[in-house]
């Protein structure tokens, strides 16, 4: 007392300029720490066991009374001596006994806000035994500042049912880590208040049911302490921005006061967040910041691109090459789910056929559910480029057709993906490319028809008349040819084609509308009047919105008729005078 009497009088006075200043000294330094530690360039101390040194530890407290609501009460339920287990033990389901204290009780720690109250809460574990109890004592203590891999450190070895469950914890609110829902749910149906672990599980997740959960549960956790929610709400405030959630975010960032979001990066990270999914207009360049952070840069660039942000496509890629090696470290029976709608929605623009495929051949993603969804992707992307009117877009789609041919196996539509890249690859000059292509066809029908459409959209009416000369039992290339017919205005073709063309609902309704949309009007009537029977309301209310925008027919000046026109005068005549009364004996 007297040393610390003596240092005291020989501190300079603070002049009333520096007040504020020195104030907020501790904490501007806690944040800087905190940041150290989370980029990992520093490791706080640890406290010495009772087998170590007797020398003081160097930052003990000094001998003056301490608030008595951080002292340290190691008091858990269960004082476990657990033996040592191998690590495999952890892995094997056992049934959940409800403690008479949840492992997830954190209100010693409740005003636990800066490393000055670690400090001075450990002060009182200096002699204590090292057990089992002290570990996961210790771990919460980490835990309730931020301290992750502390937290882990003391809990290792710890296989008994409170150091699972913590264990399982900073699994959870590691950036990378996964959550065991089930685990979660068997100590949330022991402790209310630990539905708030559950529902940050499902919202890592991407599970719209974890933000439900948290709205309900939002008391216990505005309860935990201060960094503890802080880690949380990273991982909490992105799921709800991805699940469209702005209001129970914007409820959540009420739970920190200004002063400590402007003491925290991470909490300012999250409010930018916020900010953005509210629409702020200024929270969009606030998150550009954290793109040079390694720690916020997936986030930060995912949320950008969801609000339609641009950001450069080597970051986008850079951004889609981490998540994919993260799934190849995945094992096969993982849930990729979450990771495919980031990557897939969010980042998709950088996501082209090889890193499309390259996610195909991760273990984790060959369940059929990720299968299917990668393969969608895959041909969205095909649909596109065999469109295009440029070369190069063509033959880049031609190429991924060949190299992702086990991707889209015995699926809906790829044969005739192949034959649409085979007929244009002959059209463009590409014999050989177009026989490759060519050789995955199980018909040569699929070709035909192939090649025919792509007659029809290069307006090649010569080609056309070929392949249907070529095909005369081909319905489908005889329905093109009638479109294309009706495209020129040439009735006369169009009757000629008509010859042998079942007279269905559908194929009346689809030779109508081209009918309107070219505007020449050479469809027969009898084709209008068999789409305004149909039985489905839906095509009935097509078909007679085509055949309100039909003009009435002319009469012609000498009163003939055409020949070609008579079935459809008779039948305009027939619909004229109604049903016709039947005699009744």
């Amino acid at each position: 007392m007297l040393a610390q009497a003596a240092s005291a009088q020989q501190e300079p006075p603070i002049v009333s300029g520096q007040a504020d200043e020195i104030e907020r000294l501790p904490g501007e330094l806690d944040s800087f720490v905190q940041e150290a530690i989370n980029e990992g360039l520093l490791r706080p101390a640890r406290p010495q066991s009772a087998e170590a040194s007797t020398s003081p530890v160097a930052d003990r407290p000094a001998e003056s009374p301490s608030p008595q609501d951080i002292r340290p009460q190691v008091t858990e339920a269960a004082v476990e001596h657990a033996p040592e287990q191998p690590a495999a033990a952890a892995q094997i389901k056992v049934e959940y006994l409800c403690p008479e204290t949840s492992p997830y009780d954190f209100s010693e720690f409740s005003d636990f806000a800066s490393y000055s109250d670690l400090a001075q809460w450990r002060g009182f574990l200096e002699g204590e035994e090292r057990t089992t109890a002290l570990g996961r004592l210790m771990a919460k203590a980490y835990l309730s500042l931020g301290m992750i891999a502390e937290a882990r450190a003391e809990i290792a070895g710890d296989q008994g049912q409170g150091g699972v469950a913590l264990r399982l914890l900073t699994d959870l609110l590691e950036r990378d880590g996964r959550p065991n829902l089930a685990f979660f749910r068997d100590v949330a149906s022991c402790s209310g208040a630990d539905n708030v672990w559950l529902a940050v599980g499902q919202l890592k997740l991407n599970d719209a049911n974890g933000a439900d959960l948290l709205a309900q549960h939002f008391a216990d956790f505005r309860a935990l302490p201060l960094r503890l929610r802080a880690d949380a709400a990273l991982i909490i405030i992105p799921a709800l921005d991805r699940l469209d959630r702005p209001i129970l975010s914007e409820r959540l960032m009420t739970s920190f006061t200004a002063e400590e979001i402007a003491q925290s990066r991470e909490l300012q990270f999250v409010k930018a967040l916020q900010r953005l999914s509210m629409g702020s207009p200024s929270a969009a360049e606030d998150i550009r910041g954290y793109l040079r952070r390694a720690q916020y840069r997936n986030e930060a660039a995912a949320a950008l691109r969801r609000h339609g942000k641009a950001i450069s496509s080597d970051l986008e890629r850079e951004i889609v090459d981490y998540y994919i090696n993260e799934l190849g470290n995945l094992p096969a029976e993982a849930s990729v789910s979450e990771n495919l709608d980031l990557i897939l929605h969010d980042l998709n623009s950088a996501v082209g056929y090889d890193l499309t495929l390259r996610l195909a051949d991760v273990p984790a993603a060959a369940n059929p559910q990720a299968r299917q969804r990668l393969a969608g992707h895959f041909e969205a992307m095909l649909d596109e480029d065999l469109h295009s009117d440029t070369f190069l877009v063509n033959l880049k789609a031609m190429d991924a057709l060949l190299k992702g041919e086990e991707l889209l196996a015995d699926r809906e539509g790829t044969e005739a993906r192949f034959a649409r890249a085979a007929a244009i690859a002959a059209n463009l000059g590409l014999p050989s490319m177009s026989a490759k292509l060519s050789e995955r066809l199980t018909h040569d029908a699929a070709l035909a028809l192939a090649q025919a459409e792509l007659a029809f959209r290069l307006k090649d009416e010569a080609a056309l008349a070929r392949l249907l000369a070529d095909n005369p039992g081909s319905v489908a290339i005889r329905k093109i040819a009638l479109i294309d017919a009706i495209n020129r205005g040439d009735r006369q073709a169009f009757n000629r084609l008509a010859r042998g063309i079942p007279e269905d609902v559908d194929t009346a309704l689809m030779l109508i509308e081209a009918d309107a949309a070219a505007g020449h009007w050479v469809v027969p009537q009898r084709y209008y009047t068999i789409a305004a029977r149909s039985g489905d309301e839906e095509t009935q209310t097509r078909a007679l919105r085509v055949s309100d925008a039909r003009p009435a027919p002319e009469t012609p000046d000498e009163g003939e008729i055409a020949l070609t026109d008579v079935s459809s005068r008779l039948e305009r005549l027939r619909e004229s005078l109604g049903p016709i009364p039947t005699e009744v004996r």
